[in-house]
């Protein structure tokens, strides 16, 4: 199309013939037509902003999401106050920069509130170490609040009249999460449900899950009061709990479920949240979080809506989901056949964000000749793509990483065979994964971050006795890794030593002591309550 030669007439026919591919996805010849329009000068700025809006989002829909992102941004030059522009930017960014994706979201949000977004961008937030934790709270409860009066203009709060109630009374205790199944998180549930003292506490579980498997038996078989929540709505089960006369509810899943909105209604007169989103929820309504004070030390308390209620001895246990789960035999050390280090990771690729890759990279070249394992049976191409440049960027060849997604034959567990040393990302540190790699003798170094998520693999090497594995700052962690790379003796004890020593550790033992101290925290909030 020639610019000099086109009239308004021809653009809106343009247009209109676009639009009717667009309308019938045929994006491609829709793209054809779109593109030559936004070389018009005589184009109305409302008529480009909308041209480069659907062309954008059919780039999306043939899975040219390079284009779609050079298009969106290219229109945000014009059109700076359109929200499904910046919806786009945040979900098109969201696996390849985690800053970037938030950064999007934020300005959408600006515009346009939107409870999914908002979703996102709390599991993304948190994973960026550019937000500390007052900046986390206040972007929280400003967004909680505005949600709050949309979730009220039809169903009014719960209240409750705390001098009416026993503080006394044998407890009604209500776990809501939308993951009574085979989920990591049970792993650290699980010694709570199965070592309550049934007689001194009436125990009900509201289950929001879809699935179901031989952990929801399992946990069904311990003979609480057990309800499917699947197919209700947030007032719909704020009813439930609230008929059922629940004293304190505890909240397993945060953002992670849909049913965080229940909570909106105060279904129980205490609510505490633990564990299932690492972070401040900013909602008022949620009175505690359960923690110990090396995850959420004194002076850290403010910067959490909640109110932390400690646990002395910890704030995790941890069994397997499978009863009979067995462990595969230690194998030897990679190094002693490679002649070099291998380190490892094995978190959620989503977790690999820039400033982890360049610490990670730091230690490589720290370690000549070191290799970095990355190892995830979802791992995609789309994650690769991502990393490969990174590395490249930070003068790590492509050959000193090795990417693998093959399933491993007998046991998951087989994939720490191959690596002498983890590296934990940062600031989402790894949780489950440090226990399933230090049973397999693997030691995790790790930087002790601010807020819950960058915590989790330090909390377990401390509980561990295993604080030498735990840096301060960037400078500590990579030395850690290069001091621990040079002692191969060392690297041989953790192989031969270190899962008896995780399994006799408190971690795994102790849990009546672990849950008597839960009960006793909720005896004192629920004395609180009374007294208020």
């Amino acid at each position: 199309m020639n610019d000099s030669k086109i009239s308004s007439l021809e653009i809106k026919e343009q247009i209109k013939i676009a639009d009717e591919l667009y309308s019938n996805a045929k994006y491609k010849n829709a793209i054809d037509v779109f593109y030559p329009l936004l070389e018009a000068d005589n184009i109305s700025m409302a008529d480009r902003c909308k041209v480069y809006k659907k062309l954008g989002y059919s780039f999306y829909k043939l899975k040219d999401f390079d284009s779609a992102i050079c298009v969106y941004e290219q229109m945000l030059k014009f059109c700076t106050a359109d929200a499904h522009t910046y919806d786009m930017l945040g979900y098109l960014y969201f696996y390849r920069d985690n800053d970037k994706s938030i950064e999007y979201y934020l300005k959408e949000m600006e515009l346009k509130p939107d409870i999914k977004n908002f979703v996102m961008l709390t599991q993304i937030i948190i994973k960026s170490k550019h937000y500390e934790l007052k900046d986390i709270k206040n972007i929280f409860e400003k967004y909680v609040d505005i949600f709050r009066n949309d979730f009220l203009k039809d169903k009014k709060p719960f209240s409750y009249d705390s001098k009416s109630y026993d503080k006394n009374k044998k407890l009604k205790i209500g776990y809501l999460s939308s993951d009574f199944h085979g989920h990591a998180m049970m792993t650290f549930v699980l010694p709570i449900l199965e070592h309550h003292n049934k007689e001194n506490f009436d125990i009900n579980l509201y289950d929001c899950s879809k699935k179901s498997d031989h952990v929801t038996e399992r946990i069904k078989n311990i003979g609480y009061n057990y309800n499917n929540c699947t197919n209700m709505t947030n007032e719909e089960i704020a009813d439930k709990i609230h008929s059922d006369n629940i004293d304190i509810l505890v909240d397993l899943s945060g953002y992670t479920h849909k049913a965080i909105w229940s909570l909106i209604y105060k279904p129980a007169p205490v609510i505490v949240q633990y564990l299932g989103f690492l972070g401040t929820y900013g909602m008022k309504e949620v009175d505690y979080i359960l923690a110990d004070k090396f995850t959420i030390p004194e002076n850290f308390a403010k910067y959490y809506t909640e109110k932390p209620m400690y646990i002395e001895c910890g704030m995790n246990r941890f069994c397997f989901n499978n009863k009979d789960q067995t462990l595969p035999d230690i194998t030897p050390l990679p190094v002693l056949k490679n002649n070099y280090i291998t380190f490892g990771s094995f978190n959620c690729t989503s977790k690999l964000n820039t400033s982890t890759i360049l610490l990670w990279s730091k230690v490589l070249n720290a370690v000549p000749n070191s290799k970095l394992l990355i190892y995830r049976t979802q791992l995609q191409q789309r994650d690769t793509d991502r990393l490969i440049p990174l590395f490249n960027k930070f003068g790590i060849s492509p050959y000193r990483v090795i990417f693998d997604n093959t399933p491993t034959e007998n046991s998951h567990f087989k994939c720490y065979d191959y690596c002498d040393i983890a590296l934990d990302p940062t600031p989402f540190s790894g949780l489950t994964i440090t226990i399933e790699q230090a049973l397999m003798g693997v030691p995790v170094v790790t930087l002790n971050g601010m807020t819950i998520s960058a915590k989790g693999a330090a909390r377990i090497n401390n509980m561990l006795g295993q604080d030498n594995l735990i840096a301060g700052n960037e400078d500590e962690y990579i030395k850690i890794a290069k001091n621990l790379s040079r002692d191969v003796e060392k690297l041989k004890w953790y192989r031969e030593n270190y899962r008896q020593t995780v399994l006799t550790s408190k971690l795994f033992t102790d849990y009546e002591t672990y849950v008597r101290q839960i009960e006793e925290a909720y005896e004192k909030a629920w004395a609180d309550f009374c007294e208020s």
